[in-house]
């Protein structure tokens, strides 16, 4: 510790170790209103009523902002208790941005308005203006730095790992430095993940012991700063924190260590001490995020590399790299249209009229949950995914003003481009180079992209689930696991719903095949395609009207490897919410074919995930609990109970009619969950085409 001043008594706050406790209380924009409600209920009050009842407790919070919108409208006195704290001087309000993005990952212009939003209503609704910040996923990057400082940010908290990987020692990470970009210096603080993993797993016992060694190493700080879910609303720790009564043993802990732990809120401590030097940290977040971001493959490795350390893995893990945590925009193509799509807007913000409204909505689309995955739903949870499209839509809507529009442009950033057909009323994007898709059809009137689903793919957790299945594991005897150590129960029929896609879920796939009931395999990811057209480059010409695609490709049929067949479709978008695609095919072959042809439509309805699903044939309502196969169908209904829109679909000619539900298998700290991300119809029908004929065929798809 540093020396003590001869003027300073013996009991001087500068003889003690400052204790910092730093909670993060964030929902995300879309969550259920009950799921709130009852975090508010089992963490968030009870814990903030609890230190209320201790007056020598100080801490610091950040409430982000979709939390706060929540809680000015369903429970206005939490927030009063909050105000009561801060003017009291024992609690100090982190800034972010209002939208809770990950600040890296949006324009620096971007940055400036998220944190001034938030900054101003903290200053109009508790009377302050904050001068740190909480980074979102606590991911940081240098080039954020100017943006922080011009939003008059002072300091923000990051993860000692960030520390570690730099070179510094741990023993030095109990302090505060300063770091610089451009000139501008910015204060960080690093979280003690020791302290993260202690609280509020362990006995407060141990939490004691660790902070006596942060004493005896001549730490300043003790800076534990966490999410405050896990304080009640994590699995099994309401009972833990307050019916066993680990709180009020950690409260006693704080207040009963007075002689040589001193609790304070951030700036009383930056106030209080010097900076302990110059620091420069990587790009990065916390351990888990970036095994996450690396996919199932880069994960079982990562694992695998640690097991092999075995006791040596913390001490190594500094030097052990993850992936980058842009790299869910590699993984999750879903996640990058959209991040891309508010980019795009972002740059079309019109001057006049409406400029100000469709800037609010972008903000609100940069909320950072449904971008990507790890211990919680986000980007798996249906919801949080329309939500963002929601406000994409909203902010569209207010850009759009002309009539209908085809542009070409690299929407997605992977070097081909897309065709963007828009008007007034809707937003679409195709794809020439991925077998010319639809992967986004957007609905302003209903604020929903009729493309939001989600591919099933394999994640590094679904072997655990396997292996619970087969062998559940038992529980640690003493305190309680952390959400990273949970053994999550996996039913049976979790086992058998792990199914992977062979394409991309999209809109009009064009599959050739010749099984006479393709309707199992086509669920379970195993088609037996024999064309090359689904997920190939087109040729392409746009129109006035969208874009009209053509490929000579081949297919395998009993017969034939090679059969050539020349395959065209049209999009056709029309001002009354419809959409007609026409199909023109070709037997360029020397012999007759024999084939099945199927469009593949995969759609979004908000409803799809909680309620009943339904395919409508004309009186017949036919649930999609079930995989479904229906003759003779010239036009359907695609439905969700207590749910708009409606989608209908139109037929050119009798169809073999195939659907079903597209659910995926996720982790949350809950468990294991069976998701539903869209429904998938498939109209098929049998092709005999001799050498040179020609077959038409159209699908004319309408919101309703």
């Amino acid at each position: 510790m540093t020396d003590r001043p001869a003027e300073q008594p013996l009991d001087s706050v500068q003889d003690k170790l400052r204790f910092l406790l730093v909670l993060h209380n964030h929902q995300p924009l879309g969550n259920f209103d009950e799921v709130i409600q009852a975090l508010t209920d089992r963490a968030y009050r009870p814990l903030l009523e609890a230190i209320h009842a201790r007056p020598s407790l100080k801490f610091t919070l950040h409430l982000s902002g979709p939390l706060m919108l929540w809680l000015e409208r369903r429970a206005p006195d939490y927030l009063d208790l909050i105000g009561g704290l801060v003017q009291g001087g024992r609690l100090e309000l982190l800034s972010g941005g209002l939208y809770e993005p990950v600040l890296a990952a949006i324009p620096h212009e971007d940055r400036i308005a998220q944190i001034t939003l938030m900054s101003e209503h903290l200053r109009s609704r508790f009377g302050v203006r904050p001068r740190g910040l909480w980074l979102t996923e606590r991911i940081w990057d240098s080039a954020i730095i100017p943006s922080l400082v011009e939003a008059g940010i002072g300091y923000v908290l990051m993860d000692d790992r960030a520390f570690l990987t730099s070179g510094f020692e741990a023993d030095r990470l109990h302090d505060y430095y300063l770091t610089e970009a451009e000139g501008e210096s910015l204060a960080v603080l690093p979280i003690d993940k020791r302290l993260r993993y202690l609280i509020p797993f362990r006995p407060p016992a141990e939490i004691e012991a660790h902070l006596r060694w942060i004493v005896r190493i001549g730490g300043r700080l003790a800076i534990a700063a966490d999410d405050g879910e896990k304080f009640g609303g994590w699995p099994g720790t309401a009972k833990w924190v307050y019916n066993d009564g680990w709180l009020k043993g950690f409260l006693d802990l704080l207040e009963g260590a007075s002689d040589w732990l001193v609790s304070q809120t951030v700036s009383e401590a930056l106030d209080g001490v010097c900076p302990a030097g110059l620091c420069y940290l990587p790009t990065c977040s916390y351990v888990e995020m970036e095994e996450w971001s690396l996919g199932p493959d880069g994960g079982h490795r990562f694992e695998e590399l640690k097991n092999r350390l075995g006791p040596d893995a913390d001490r190594f893990m500094p030097h052990l790299r993850g992936g980058h945590w842009k790299h869910f925009l590699v993984r999750y193509p879903e996640a990058n249209r959209a991040h891309k799509k508010g980019l795009a807007l972002g740059r079309l913000l019109p001057a006049g009229r409406g400029a100000k409204q469709a800037r609010l909505e972008l903000l609100a689309a940069q909320c950072n949950d449904a971008y990507w995955h790890g211990i919680f739903g986000g980007l798996y949870l249906p919801h949080l995914r329309h939500e963002i499209w929601r406000h994409l839509a909203r902010a569209e809507a207010h850009i759009r003003r002309q009539k209908l529009r085809v542009e070409v442009s690299d929407l997605d950033s992977d070097g081909a481009p897309e065709v963007w057909v828009s008007s007034s009323r809707f937003s679409a994007q195709i794809q020439p180079h991925r077998g010319g898709r639809l992967v986004e059809w957007t609905d302003f009137a209903a604020e929903i992209n009729l493309l939001n689903t989600l591919t099933r793919r394999p994640e590094a957790y679904h072997d655990a689930i396997r292996r619970a299945a087969a062998q559940p594991e038992g529980q640690p005897h003493e305190g309680i696991p952390g959400i990273h150590d949970l053994q999550r129960p996996a039913p049976a029929d979790l086992v058998n719903a792990l199914c992977y896609d062979q394409w991309e879920r999209a809109a009009f796939l064009d599959h050739f095949f010749t099984e006479p009931d393709p309707l199992s395999t086509w669920v379970s990811g195993r088609l037996d395609e024999r064309g090359d057209f689904v997920d190939a480059t087109w040729d392409w010409q746009q129109t006035s009207t969208g874009v009209a695609l053509h490929r000579l490709g081949k297919v395998r049929t009993d017969d034939s490897l090679n059969h050539p067949i020349l395959l065209r479709k049209e999009y056709i978008f029309t001002g009354n919410r419809s959409l007609t695609v026409l199909y023109r095919m070709q037997n360029r072959g020397v012999d007759h074919l024999d084939i099945r042809f199927g469009v593949e439509l995969n759609f979004f309805l908000p409803g799809l995930a909680f309620g009943q699903s339904l395919i409508t044939l004309g009186d017949q309502r036919i649930s999609l609990d079930a995989p479904t196969c229906t003759a003779g169908v010239e036009d359907f209904t695609l439905s969700a109970l207590e749910s708009s829109p409606l989608l209908r679909v139109e037929l050119g000619s009798p169809a073999v009619l195939y659907s079903h539900l597209v659910a995926t298998v996720s982790q949350s700290e809950d468990g294991y969950e069976r998701t539903v991300q869209g429904v998938a119809a498939m109209p098929t029908w049998d092709l005999h085409l001799d050498p040179g004929e020609l077959w038409e065929e159209q699908v004319e798809v309408t919101v309703t």
